[in-house]
């Protein structure tokens, strides 16, 4: 099985926070001998991981206020813990050193100084960055391959019914496509033909099933819900078809639409941001989307 990262960031956030405990500069922390700070705000007597396990949680990046990352909500698979070996390189011994030290339900938080890692570092303003981590659980191989598929059974179950219910209550009796995407053409255009390759300008809402509106390219939309920013170009979105720039349901739905074209797209999570779903985008995991696009542009 290979092992679970989050990102390079975090990875190199994590290494080195309980090596060995001193006072810190930084009130309510401890020091490592290599310089890194934490603290627990739950320390629990469970055992602490060993090699080869994963270990599954919650985790928040800060910069000074700034939140730079969080899955908040909705916990994932963070790590997988390996040996320490020192003389691969002392960023990559210093993480194995503290994913040993966690334990299932514990919630530590720590800070290190960018300087220590200087080819990211770039005399960034800041001197520390601040990562939280919860752990939900740390599990071995075979326990979470047999937590992932009872997750998963569990998930698409209740997906389905959901997705149902829907259905039943919007009175569709439209078939799904092969992908088990519902394309509902509310106009259909006349003008140039998407096909894969070409240049799509698309608006577009999107929204989970039960009507909470997550993004959009329509400014007057954007203002209704709280999603607007002035900092954005509220225009069609470009991108190539049937590329993989889009979810695959999406991407696939709009290949054969022509200019002019409106639609609904009821899309299963399988199609779009699968078990894990975007927590940064307010997306849980196994939620079937719904999209209201209209086709602006093919080039």
């Amino acid at each position: 099985m290979k092992r679970i990262l989050i990102t390079a960031a975090a990875l190199l956030l994590v290494a080195g926070m309980f090596t060995s405990c001193g006072r810190s500069e930084l009130r309510g922390f401890s020091r490592t001998e290599t310089g890194l700070h934490y603290k627990f705000y739950v320390k629990t007597d469970s055992p602490r991981a060993q090699v080869g396990e994963i270990i599954v949680g919650e985790i928040w990046m800060y910069q000074d206020d700034e939140l730079l990352f969080s899955n908040e909500g909705n916990p994932m698979p963070l790590f997988q813990v390996g040996a320490p070996v020192y003389d691969a390189g002392l960023k990559d011994a210093l993480l194995e050193e503290a994913l040993l030290m966690i334990g299932a339900g514990d919630s530590v938080k720590f800070a290190y100084r960018l300087e220590m890692f200087p080819h990211i570092w770039d005399e960034q303003e800041v001197d520390f960055l601040f990562h939280t981590i919860k752990v939900h659980g740390v599990y071995t191989e075979e326990e979470f391959e047999m937590r992932m598929q009872m997750e998963q059974m569990i998930g698409e179950a209740i997906e389905a019914e959901i997705l149902a219910e829907f259905l039943a209550e919007e009175g569709i009796t439209a078939r799904p496509n092969d992908d088990g995407v519902y394309v509902i053409v509310t106009r259909r255009g006349s003008g140039a033909v998407a096909s894969r390759g070409r240049n799509i300008q698309m608006h577009y809402v999107g929204r989970l099933i039960d009507g909470t509106v997550f993004d959009t390219s329509r400014e007057d939309v954007a203002r209704e819900y709280g999603l607007f920013t002035p900092m954005r170009d509220w225009v069609p979105l470009p991108f190539q078809a049937g590329m993989g720039q889009m979810i695959p349901g999406l991407d696939n739905a709009v290949i054969g639409m022509n200019v002019g074209t409106r639609a609904t797209l009821i899309i299963p999570s399988n199609m779009a941001y699968g078990t894990h779903g975007m927590p940064q985008a307010g997306i849980p995991g196994f939620s079937t989307l719904v999209f209201d696009i209209e086709i602006v542009a093919v080039n």
